[in-house]
C-alpha cells in the first residue's frame, strides 16, 4: 500500500522557476492520491520511449516550450 500525502498549494510567481511540476488531468488526481505517480508510457511517447517514466517540468519557461508546437 502506498501512502501519499498530497496537498493543494497555491503557486506564487517565485515558485515558477524554482520547482519541478508534473501536469496531469484533474480526473487522475484520485488515482495519484491512492497509488502515487506511476511510471507509464504516455500516448504520445509509446513508439519512442523504451521504458516507462514519470515526467516533470523544471520551471514555467520549460512548460511553455512543451506547449509551443
Amino acid at each position: 500500500m502506498v501512502m501519499i500525502n498530497m496537498k493543494k498549494y497555491k503557486i506564487s510567481l517565485k515558485d515558477m522557476n524554482l520547482n519541478f511540476f508534473h501536469f496531469t488531468w484533474k480526473s487522475n488526481l484520485t488515482n495519484i492520491e491512492e497509488k502515487g505517480l506511476l511510471p507509464k508510457k504516455g500516448h504520445h511517447a509509446k513508439y519512442i520511449e523504451k521504458t516507462k517514466k514519470v515526467f516533470f517540468v523544471e520551471g514555467l519557461d520549460n512548460l511553455l516550450i512543451l506547449f509551443d508546437y
